[in-house]
């Protein structure tokens, strides 16, 4: 399926973004996994209300384009990078007709007195949850995310991230956010991708394929 002009602005825009706050760079870098890259992303330095309120505005922008999301009625971000994501979503969509939309996180661990519990924020059993986060990698988090909304008896719609690395995890050559939605069965929307980047950044292209080259190989 061909992207239509409005999705292709979409990611442009994040990518413009992401490279002007420096949370996407290019260069030479050592990932956690040991493995070499040429680019690293990391939402963790946006923390001004500038920057939170375009990260929001460009999160609720892909909510509100993806009919799948229209009976939302919760943003969950999971602790601790999708806080401030949902949060900012949620005041993103203030002055629109999803101005009710809840933004909910969880605890890492449960309070013990005064607001106890697994979630801060309000949830109701029967909810339909969208949930935000910044990347995947082994979509760890996410499960566990999965299974605390569905033992409280919400409904689970899909994930927003912020960006898809769109490295091959295997021979089978899917990346971690197909890979995720493959064995989750919900969508993974991601707001940009690396192979967005090399598209606003040509002369990031032949790095990317050649790393990516490098992976499936």
């Amino acid at each position: 399926m061909s992207e239509t002009l409005t999705e292709q602005s979409m990611k442009e825009a994040a990518i413009q973004y992401f490279i002007e706050e420096e949370v996407l760079k290019f260069g030479d870098f050592t990932l956690k996994s040991g493995r070499k890259s040429p680019y690293f992303f990391n939402t963790g330095s946006l923390c001004t209300a500038k920057q939170l309120a375009k990260l929001g505005s460009l999160y609720a922008t892909k909510l509100l384009s993806l009919p799948e999301f229209n009976d939302a009625n919760v943003i969950f971000g999971s602790a601790y990078k999708g806080i401030p994501i949902s949060v900012a979503t949620a005041i993103a969509l203030a002055g629109t007709s999803r101005e009710s939309i809840r933004a909910v996180s969880d605890r890492k661990e449960p309070k013990t007195h005064g607001d106890k519990g697994n979630f801060l924020g309000v949830l109701k059993p029967g909810d339909k949850v969208v949930i935000v986060d910044d990347v995947i990698t082994t979509g760890e988090t996410k499960i566990e995310a999965l299974e605390k909304l569905r033992e409280f008896g919400c409904e689970p719609l899909g994930f927003i991230i912020a960006f898809d690395r769109a490295e091959p995890i295997d021979r089978s050559g899917l990346t971690a956010r197909q890979s995720f939605a493959q064995a989750s069965g919900l969508p993974v929307h991601a707001l940009a991708s690396a192979k967005d980047a090399a598209r606003v950044r040509p002369e990031f292209a032949a790095v990317l394929n050649d790393y990516l080259a490098s992976i499936t190989n």
